[in-house]
């Protein structure tokens, strides 16, 4: 029987090229972003995330920017939740923060991908920066030193900076603000 192995069973069909590209394309999306965060490939499952980091990634710091030619640290998480998981929120990091959208908590001990992580990185602001947790105290965020990139929170300057961070706690459908 045509379609069907000696026992009957049918024949699973082929993968097509473009089940083979995408698979292709997040085995090696897991490998990179597992070096980047000292775990295994297999760890890295979120590929809208990391697929969505990968297009940015190295895209240059611009104060107030809110596209690919430069974005700032508050745009790049409003996109990234946007277009990510379709949440809508605040354009500023200090808005961003003092949100009735998301549940705040100091200790960096339980964080979980997709927290928000927050810093206060000028003297004269409560919060100036935010980024978004991914694993093993790495996270993901625009700075203006090297654009989108992914730092560690026990870096010496992310550290003395760190503020609180923040877990996202409305339903992914919910539209904050445009």
């Amino acid at each position: 029987m045509l379609g069907s192995t000696m026992d009957n069973q049918p024949i699973p069909p082929l993968p097509s090229p473009v089940e083979d590209s995408n698979r292709a394309r997040f085995a090696a999306i897991q490998i990179k972003y597992a070096h980047y965060l000292n775990t295994e490939p297999q760890q890295i499952q979120n590929l809208r995330l990391y697929g969505f980091i990968d297009q940015w990634m190295a895209t240059p710091y611009l104060w107030g920017g809110t596209d690919e030619k430069g974005i700032d640290c508050s745009a790049f998480m409003q996109r990234l939740l946007a277009e990510v998981y379709n949440i809508h929120i605040p354009r500023t990091s200090v808005q961003q923060f003092f949100n009735d959208w998301i549940d705040r908590f100091g200790s960096t001990e339980y964080l979980s991908e997709g927290d928000l992580v927050f810093f206060r990185t000028m003297d004269d602001k409560i919060i100036s920066h935010v980024g978004m947790y991914l694993k093993n105290r790495m996270f993901v965020n625009s700075s203006s030193s090297k654009g989108v990139s992914i730092a560690c929170l026990d870096d010496p300057y992310w550290k003395r900076c760190y503020v609180a961070a923040g877990r996202i706690k409305i339903p992914p459908s919910t539209v904050l603000q445009k």
